[in-house]
């Protein structure tokens, strides 16, 4: 009996254990509760505030949600497995709230949570919209790139994110977000100080977790519309690779893919919504219409 009692009691600590770290990897904040839910996810090391100004725009017909990720910008961290955690406290709060329907609307990084999250509540999500999103990130380092030189590339990355001092830390993610993420200068400090105050195993973890992963296979048997944001900026500002090769290059990043809608623009860097808000809305907007007058 006793033994009985020990195993019971270690499995219960088990259960709180792995319930508390679930309820720990998010925070929602609501921002309306009214109409079609949507659920926006942040970047890397980004505040849900990245999606402020389009939830905003949405919160008057529809009941919108930011959540916020552990270990990224003031989040208290949480130890290892950060999307498979993430994506099952998404998965509870989607249940416990009785959401359906719900539009996952994610940057890059939260573009990988969402397709995870309509992996496991495909009944629950209705639409996908994705922003600076790759199906398999890793492709940005060269399409043919071997398991070895991936692993050696992450292996870097990790212990880059983990040895820099903290003024080459900041120096390096405002080159980031000037070089890469913003057109907007205004975005750039929030966006280091977010950085900063990320913990730097979560900052590296997810970025592993995300270039090791292949969410190819997903798109191939896709039912759910996906729309998709991508910037052609840095391929006609390097390359001098004209609007017109747009298209066909990023379809091809998605071979056998279902239901993928691209919207591209020139005028944004990675941050497009931030960038061009006004754009995005109008994208999105008509994407929603369409999907929904389709149904």
């Amino acid at each position: 009996m006793k033994r009985i009692t020990a195993y019971t009691m270690v499995m219960a600590f088990c259960f709180l254990v792995n319930t508390s770290k679930a309820q720990d990897a998010i925070r929602v904040t609501t921002v309306s509760t009214m109409g079609q839910p949507m659920i926006f996810l942040p970047h890397i090391g980004c505040s849900s505030d990245m999606w402020k100004d389009i939830a905003l725009h949405y919160s008057k017909t529809n009941a919108c949600y930011l959540v916020d990720l552990a270990g990224f910008a003031e989040m208290p961290a949480i130890s290892d497995s950060y999307t498979e955690t993430y994506t099952a406290a998404l998965s509870k709060f989607i249940k416990e709230k009785n959401l359906t329907n719900c539009i996952i609307v994610g940057q890059n990084y939260g573009g990988h949570l969402a397709s995870k999250l309509a992996t496991q509540l495909p009944g629950n999500v209705n639409t996908l919209v994705m922003a600076d999103y790759f199906p398999k990130l890793s492709m940005v380092l060269g399409k043919d790139i071997t398991k070895e030189k991936l692993s050696q590339f992450t292996n870097s990355v990790r212990t880059g994110l983990l040895t820099t001092d903290t003024a080459a830390f900041e120096a390096y993610q405002k080159q980031t977000a000037t070089g890469m993420n913003f057109m907007d200068s205004s975005y750039i400090d929030t966006f280091v100080k977010w950085q900063l105050a990320s913990d730097r195993e979560t900052l590296a973890g997810t970025l592993v977790e995300q270039m090791e992963a292949d969410q190819i296979p997903f798109f191939e048997k896709n039912t759910i519309p996906t729309l998709i944001f991508n910037t052609w900026y840095f391929a006609k500002t390097y390359q001098k690779l004209p609007m017109s090769a747009a298209a066909e290059t990023l379809n091809g990043m998605y071979p056998g893919a279902k239901l993928i809608t691209l919207a591209i623009t020139e005028d944004a860097k990675d941050f497009i919504a931030n960038d061009q808000p006004e754009w995005f809305t109008q994208q999105l907007d008509q994407f929603l219409k369409t999907n929904i007058s389709a149904k």
